[in-house]
């Protein structure tokens, strides 16, 4: 087998691996979603014939959201454990993403109930779709999704009077820190084409060909709708800004590819 041959092998065998977790997450989020259908049902839009159901399911959430981030820690620690003693560590990270997932689920039933629900509905795919660019795009694409995809919740969550304090100013606190955080990361690995150096070690996060102005524009314009959100409420404007600002750059990167 010549080089190029070898080449080829292992670029096949690198886009199998790729297919592969892109069709876990798939899954994953298909059945996630089938059960919010399933919690909805028997959850939140009950008969009196289900309310002990009902009941039980609530009792059960109280328990799982608590119960689960413990286990999720504990599977973060054996795949940590893992990678250290250079051994594989593929199935414990996919055991610790899985119940990071039901973690998440859980802790949102749990606390908004139906509200949490019709949140977690939005959220899944939109997860899914991050993976998807995540493992097909450019990394710095996947950040400027990441960044909208917060943008989008932002202009739900922020605005909603029927939420407390508390959740509403606080996400957009935590928008704010993120963004300003962001800007700041893209900014050094701009200086230091697209590598990062952490512990003395230098790793490489984006391509050198990597549009950092996307980026700062991302950053802009995420801004610049959670502010007009916070004045102006949920109105269909702010989300249409957000969602043209991502097929423009879905365009763009989808070309980068060609």
């Amino acid at each position: 087998m010549n080089k190029k041959e070898q080449e080829k092998l292992q670029r096949e065998r690198q886009e199998d691996v790729v297919l592969n977790k892109v069709i876990w997450w798939v899954v994953g989020a298909v059945v996630l979603e089938f059960l919010m259908l399933l919690l909805n049902r028997y959850y939140v839009h009950y008969t009196p014939a289900d309310i002990p159901l009902a009941q039980a399911l609530r009792t059960v959430f109280r328990v799982l959201a608590v119960a689960l981030p413990i286990g999720t820690a504990a599977l973060a620690a054996w795949t940590v454990s893992l990678r250290r003693q250079g051994k594989k560590a593929g199935l414990a990270g996919g055991l610790t993403a899985a119940a990071a997932a039901l973690s998440v689920c859980a802790i949102a039933v749990a606390l908004f109930s139906g509200s949490g629900i019709q949140l977690l509905y939005t959220a899944i795919p939109t997860v899914a779709v991050l993976a998807l660019i995540y493992y097909l795009y450019q990394r710095d694409f996947f950040v400027a999704a990441a960044l909208c995809a917060m943008g989008l919740l932002g202009v739900h969550v922020i605005p909603r009077s029927d939420l407390s304090a508390l959740v509403s100013y606080g996400y957009g606190v935590l928008a704010a820190v993120v963004l300003a955080a962001a800007v700041v990361l893209v900014r050094k690995l701009q200086t230091g084409d697209g590598a990062l150096t952490v512990s003395g070690k230098t790793r490489e996060i984006f391509s050198r060909s990597a549009n950092y102005a996307m980026l700062y524009v991302t950053c802009g314009v995420v801004a610049a709708v959670l502010i007009a959100a916070l004045v102006m409420g949920s109105v269909a404007l702010l989300y249409g800004i957000l969602v043209a600002w991502l097929l423009i750059m879905a365009v763009y990167y989808t070309v980068r590819l060609m």
